[in-house]
């Protein structure tokens, strides 16, 4: 997950944060669905695993490309996306600062269903 990275590349933004500390944050998420796990990490792979059991129940899709069919105009319209999801007002405030080619491979990820890091 993007955002959960020990020591992400960013808090300019916010500079009385060395970091955001999202870890921990999502793993006091999970420990208060009643998820366990030995460590943190662990605490936010289960919470992962949850929000896929519920996104199934509920009948969300698991990726973009079912959705979006048209892989060409997917494609084709990638960057203006990610320069978009870039500008975003609200970009500013993510714990962890995306550079555009991060989101566009959030992008390709979530229409691919892959998992590579960003």
């Amino acid at each position: 997950m993007f955002n959960a990275k020990e020591a992400p590349t960013k808090m300019g933004t916010f500079s009385q944060y060395d970091h955001p500390h999202t870890l921990r944050r999502y793993a006091q998420i999970a420990e208060a669905l009643g998820v366990t796990g030995n460590d943190d990490s662990e605490k936010l792979q289960g919470l992962l695993d949850r929000i896929t059991a519920l996104k199934t129940e509920i009948g969300i899709m698991p990726t973009i490309r079912d959705y979006v069919k048209d892989e060409e105009a997917f494609l084709a319209t990638l960057d203006e996306m990610s320069e978009q999801a870039f500008d975003d007002q609200c970009t500013g405030a993510n714990p962890r600062y995306p550079l555009i080619s991060e989101i566009k491979q959030m992008y390709l990820n979530a229409y691919y269903g892959e998992h590579k890091d960003v």
